[in-house]
């Protein structure tokens, strides 16, 4: 296109250019920059322009660089949370920490320890755990036949009157730590006899009866 012929641009500099604009758009963007005072028209064509040159020519390029922003900043919030619950659960466990130091752990009750006299001496005994479950059906059976003999048994004359085969030591134990029958002796001469009853000189002792006990 031909220049016009007038008076030429003055510019302040060489490196400065002019460029010619429709008059309605002129108009339009001298009525803009009068309204954000004190903005001039050069300032705002040049704004204008620099925005124009920055943005991508591909909008693939702008999407990428939002979610790239996007991105980036959902990341420092994901972030800035977590370190502020660790924060969090690092003041719980210290003020746990010092309540538990702070606290006196309990002492166990102890259980009480039953008192023998034995020749005038006080002798501390300590009571054997119980086995739990039923009681043996034997009890009765033997609380009879050591009544039928005043003068006691031993373990094998009982197993044997009573015709059973299995061993019976658990449970004349355990009859006697019930106070169900007594025990005397030691060793191989200890005897079992109903309780409250006294075992006489073994030379008049009878010979004991078989009883056999019915089985169910």
């Amino acid at each position: 296109m031909a220049e016009k012929p007038g008076r030429p641009p003055v510019y302040q500099s060489k490196d400065e250019k002019s460029l010619r604009i429709p008059r309605d758009v002129y108009e339009q963007a001298q009525k803009y920059a009068r309204m954000r005072h004190p903005m001039t028209l050069t300032d705002l064509l040049l704004d204008g322009l620099r925005l124009r040159l920055e943005t991508p020519a591909d909008p693939r390029d702008i999407i990428l660089s939002d979610d790239n922003t996007v991105i980036r900043e959902l990341q420092e919030m994901i972030q800035t949370a977590v370190q502020a619950e660790i924060g969090k659960l690092n003041a719980f466990m210290e003020s746990a920490s010092g309540a538990l130091k702070l606290t006196p752990a309990p002492e166990a009750a102890a259980a009480p320890v039953p008192e023998l006299s034995h020749n005038g001496n006080v002798v501390i005994q300590e009571e054997a755990p119980r086995r739990p479950g039923r009681q043996s059906t034997l009890r009765q059976p033997i609380i009879d036949l050591l009544r039928e003999h005043p003068e006691g048994l031993t373990a094998v004359q009982i197993k044997v009157l009573l015709g059973v085969d299995k061993n019976i030591g658990d449970t004349l134990a355990g009859m006697v730590r019930d106070h169900v029958i007594e025990k005397q002796g030691s060793g191989n001469k200890v005897r079992y006899l109903a309780e409250g009853a006294q075992a006489k000189d073994t030379r008049e002792r009878s010979q004991p009866k078989r009883r056999a006990i019915r089985r169910g």
